[in-house]
């Protein structure tokens, strides 16, 4: 149950006009009609208030703006390098066209991924992952990087455990599956 507003200063409660519903909406409340079309948002835990004026700036320029008081138009939003960019770490690259059969068509992918696939001279297989050894991301030379498998069986059993480690065999040491008459996984 809402309580009225009481006027400061006053002996008695007297009903005071809530704020205009359009702009703010109580606690919990979604954000609707009115208040949407006037440009109202929602603010964690503090109900919704007006919009502020971007001034007809992207994103980018409205942060450089809050950031250090100018939208510096000089400086591009952008600076293409041509090495990629960074994506949770990693560096992410265009693939060349003559390499597009190594990342199964795809033309942007994490930069150790086609590394190794360049020194395997094959693409990835799915349980494949690509480890840092140092740990460090962006460091993605051929020495700094070791191929895991992280596929496993479901089983437990030692018959589906000796029939996995036949397939990784097959897999990864042609010269071995030969020398075991095992067949290659196709």
């Amino acid at each position: 149950m809402r309580r009225p507003l009481v006027r400061p200063g006053s002996g008695h409660p007297e009903v005071v006009p809530r704020p205009l519903p359009a702009l703010v909406a109580q606690r919990g409340r979604a954000v609707r009609g009115a208040a949407r079309a006037a440009g109202a948002r929602r603010v964690r835990g503090a109900g919704v208030r007006p919009a502020r004026p971007r001034r007809g700036l992207c994103r980018t320029h409205v942060g450089r703006l809050r950031s250090s008081g100018g939208v510096r138009p000089e400086q591009p939003v952008r600076t293409p390098t041509g090495e990629g960019s960074i994506s949770h770490g990693y560096r992410k690259v265009a693939v060349p066209e003559e390499l597009l059969p190594l990342t199964g068509g795809e033309r942007h992918v994490l930069g150790h991924r086609l590394v190794m696939a360049q020194l395997l001279g094959r693409a990835l297989f799915p349980g494949e992952v690509v480890h840092h050894r140092t740990g460090d991301r962006l460091d993605n030379r051929a020495d700094n990087l070791e191929l895991w498998s992280v596929a496993q069986p479901q089983g437990q059993r030692v018959s589906d455990k000796l029939r996995f480690a036949y397939e990784l065999i097959a897999r990864y040491d042609p010269v071995a599956a030969e020398l075991l008459g095992l067949r290659p996984e196709e």
